[in-house]
C-alpha cells in the first residue's frame, strides 16, 4: 500500500493536478477570507469556512476524476491489476494520497486564521473554528471517496467529473429535502421495492448471473413482506425520516457550529467507508474480468 500511496502522490505534484486542486482551493478560501476577515472584519474564520464549502466542493472532482480512470483509458492498471498487490491495498493508497494533497490545502489554509490573530490581534471563537476544520476534512473526504467510486465505474475522465458534480449537486440540495416526501407507509413500501430493484441490479453487475439477482430480489421481497405485516407502523414517515438521518449538510452544519457529537463522526467515517468499499469491489470485478 505504501508504494501505492507514495506513486499517486508523486503523480499528483508531477502533473499540474495537485498544484490546480491546491491552488483552486487557496484562491476561494483567499477570497472570502479577504471579504469577511479583511473587508467586513469578522473574527471567525468560521464564516469563511461555511462559505466557502460549497464552491470548493466542485474543485474535488479536479482531483478524483483521473484516479481510476485514467489507467482504465490508458490501459495501465493492467499491470495494477496483475500486481501481488491486493485491490483494498490499492484503493487505500489512491484514497490516502488524495487525502494528502486536500491535508496540504487545508493546512495552507490556517496561515489565513494564524494571520489574523497574529498581525491583526484578532480573536476566534476556538470551538467553531475547530469544528469548521473538523467538519471540512470529513465532508472532503466523502467527497474523495464518492469520486473515487465514479472514477471507478468509467475510463473518461470528463464522464467521472461530470458524475461527480452531480452527485455532489443532488447532495447540496437534498439540505431539507425530506420534508417533501410524503409519510403514508404505501410510498415507503414502493420507494424500498425501488431500492431493492437497484441492490438486485448491483447483484447482477458484479456476478453476471440473472438468476441470483432473481433469486436476492425474491428474498429481499419476502423479508420486506413479512416486516410490513408483523410492523406496519415501521413504514409510517419512513422515507422522509431516512433521509433526514442520512442528510450530509445537517450533519455537517452541527459538527461546523461545534457540536462533535460522535454519532457525526462515525455517520461520515462510515459512508466514506462504504464508498472505498464499493470502489474495491468495482475494482476487484474488473481485476477478475
Amino acid at each position: 500500500m505504501k508504494a501505492i500511496y507514495l506513486k499517486e502522490l508523486r503523480s499528483y505534484f508531477h502533473t499540474p493536478i495537485g498544484y490546480v486542486f491546491v491552488a483552486m482551493m487557496l484562491l476561494v478560501m483567499g477570497f472570502y477570507y479577504t471579504m469577511y476577515s479583511m473587508y467586513y472584519q469578522a473574527a471567525d474564520y468560521y464564516y469563511v469556512l461555511d462559505s466557502c464549502t460549497i464552491i470548493i466542493m466542485f474543485c474535488f472532482p479536479v482531483l478524483t476524476m483521473r484516479i481510476f480512470a485514467e489507467e482504465r483509458r490508458q490501459k495501465t492498471d493492467q499491470l495494477l491489476m496483475t500486481s501481488p498487490v491486493g485491490t483494498g491495498s490499492v484503493v487505500v493508497g489512491k484514497f490516502l494520497a488524495a487525502e494528502t494533497v486536500f491535508l496540504i490545502g487545508i493546512l495552507i489554509s490556517l496561515l489565513q486564521p494564524l494571520t489574523t490573530i497574529v498581525f491583526f490581534n484578532g480573536s476566534m471563537t476556538a470551538g467553531m473554528t475547530v469544528g469548521g476544520y473538523v467538519a471540512f476534512f470529513l465532508l472532503g473526504s466523502l467527497f474523495i471517496a464518492i469520486g473515487m467510486f465514479i472514477s471507478a465505474l468509467t475510463e473518461n475522465q470528463l464522464v467521472a467529473a461530470i458524475l461527480t458534480i452531480a452527485v455532489f449537486m443532488v447532495l447540496s440540495l437534498s439540505n431539507g429535502l425530506y420534508v417533501v416526501f410524503p409519510t403514508s407507509r404505501y410510498f415507503s413500501l414502493a420507494f424500498i421495492f425501488v431500492l431493492l430493484l437497484l441492490g438486485a441490479g448491483l447483484v447482477y453487475y458484479f456476478v453476471r448471473d440473472l438468476g441470483m439477482a432473481g433469486l436476492a430480489l425474491l428474498g429481499a421481497s419476502i423479508v420486506l413482506m413479512v416486516v410490513l405485516f408483523l410492523w406496519p407502523q415501521a413504514f409510517d414517515s419512513l422515507v422522509p425520516t431516512l433521509f433526514q438521518n442520512l442528510s450530509v449538510f445537517d450533519r455537517y452544519g452541527d459538527i461546523f457550529s461545534g457540536l462533535l457529537e460522535v454519532k457525526h463522526l462515525v455517520f461520515f467515517a462510515s459512508v466514506t467507508a462504504f464508498f472505498l468499499f464499493m470502489t474495491n469491489l468495482v475494482v476487484e470485478k474488473a481485476r477478475w474480468a
